[in-house]
């Protein structure tokens, strides 16, 4: 449940999920053909000291007679607070740049370095259609745009699904491609260099990700349903996070001077260099989820996801709902999820000035953000809701997330709200 803000291979994914949904969601019969259904929400998510969030998001989607559907989605984003900017909690205060670099502000010794001036929107937008090719084979394709100040991103998508042994079985194959372009506020950082200096490069950068993801849903009996998936995710380009430093110490916790390493000074504590990451990444993802309906028409389900890439992560994710189904169209759903990562092979709390000579001298990667490093978090949270008559329903959620890692940075606990308002027109 961690924000994962910028520069994160993501909307393919949220096409590809959207996608799956067309593919292997509810059946079109359990809406009504030829009516707009409209799905309205507002998230709340705030961290304790650091980032909020708003996002109201608004869905639309209509099946027509002749089983088609389309599905059309605007999420608005806006987000305020302190974002840690990568740097190591230290012995002794410490003096950085504002992303722009026009600024300086100093952290006080034993604080989490963090920059209060964090402040985006994002509008993003997408849209899916889904049609049968013939009674047991059905196409899928879609697109997406994502906008932010300093970034924008537009993505594609086009899936098959197959119906097999009576429509018990269903085997899906969807592909996704993005490109993003990320313009930095005050251009591009030149990778490894001492912030102080603020050697900048191009104003603007840009990635290509490409998705593959292949599915099995299989109906067990008449009451359980799992689904297999696998996700393959290509992501070539600039993948660094030009508002992310390390720090560089003495190695007992206190944070060099720029100037004993040839760089500008700007005040106490500034040897901070500007991360560099690899310009490449495979993940290989394996989801697996179970759902069961009781004879009381409660519903369990369970997923499990593995996910490793080539940067040396491995996570672990459970999740688990239940919905108990009351009188009247009353639902509550408990929802417990964890989370588990391990370290990039590149991450750093902080680096010494012989580490720092070394990865300099071979141009290796380095970065000291918290979320490539490793990781727990625990969200435990609880809707409830009411089907109410002509399909609408309305629910609410509240959740509370608790992460931890091996740096005082990774301790977040955040609070999740949420409403949202089914309806037909």
């Amino acid at each position: 449940m961690q924000l994962k803000k910028r520069y994160q291979p993501g909307p393919v994914s949220t096409s590809l999920a959207l996608a799956t949904c067309a593919l292997l969601g509810v059946p079109a019969m359990a809406e009504e053909a030829d009516k707009w259904q409209v799905d309205g929400s507002m998230l709340l998510y705030s961290e304790t000291d650091r980032v909020s969030a708003i996002e109201p998001v608004i869905k639309a989607s209509r099946t027509f007679k002749n089983e088609s559907k389309l599905d059309l989605k605007l999420t608005v984003d806006s987000l305020t607070g302190s974002s840690h900017n990568g740097a190591a909690v230290t012995n002794g205060p410490q003096t950085f740049t504002s992303p722009s670099g026009n600024k300086v502000y100093q952290i006080n010794a034993g604080d989490v370095p963090l920059d209060d001036s964090f402040l985006d929107t994002r509008v993003a937008l997408s849209g899916q259609y889904s049609w049968l090719l013939n009674r047991t084979l059905r196409a899928t394709s879609g697109i997406n745009f994502s906008n932010e100040y300093d970034f924008f991103s537009v993505g594609a998508n086009a899936g098959l699904n197959w119906d097999l042994n009576q429509r018990n079985t269903t085997l899906s194959f969807l592909l996704g491609l993005e490109s993003d372009t990320i313009e930095p506020v005050g251009g591009v950082p030149e990778a490894l260099s001492l912030q102080p200096d603020q050697l900048r490069t191009d104003s603007s950068e840009s990635r290509t990700v490409t998705d593959v993801l292949l599915g099995w849903t299989q109906v067990m009996n008449r009451r359980w349903i799992m689904q297999l998936n696998y996700n393959l995710s290509l992501a070539s380009g600039y993948m660094t996070d030009p508002y992310k430093v390390v720090t560089l110490t003495d190695g007992a916790g206190t944070a060099l001077e720029s100037e004993s390493l040839g760089g500008v000074d700007i005040g106490i504590g500034d040897a901070q260099i500007f991360e560099q990451r690899p310009d490449s990444r495979t993940r290989h993802a394996l989801y697996w989820e179970n759902r069961y309906s009781r004879e009381n028409d409660d519903v369990i389900a369970i997923g499990y996801r593995f996910m490793t890439d080539d940067w040396g992560i491995n996570s672990h994710t459970l999740d688990m709902k239940y919905r108990w189904q009351l009188d009247r169209g009353w639902f509550l759903q408990p929802h417990v999820r964890y989370y588990i990562q391990s370290e990039a092979d590149f991450w750093y709390e902080s680096m010494t000035a012989p580490e720092y000579t070394t990865v300099l001298a071979s141009n290796d990667y380095a970065s000291g953000d918290y979320r490539l490093g490793k990781l727990t978090d625990l969200t435990v949270g609880l809707k409830v809701g009411r089907e109410l008559p002509s399909g609408r329903k309305w629910d609410a959620r509240l959740e509370f997330m608790q992460q931890s890692g091996d740096t005082d940075a990774a301790d977040v606990s955040a609070v999740i709200g949420q409403v949202g308002y089914r309806f037909y027109w």
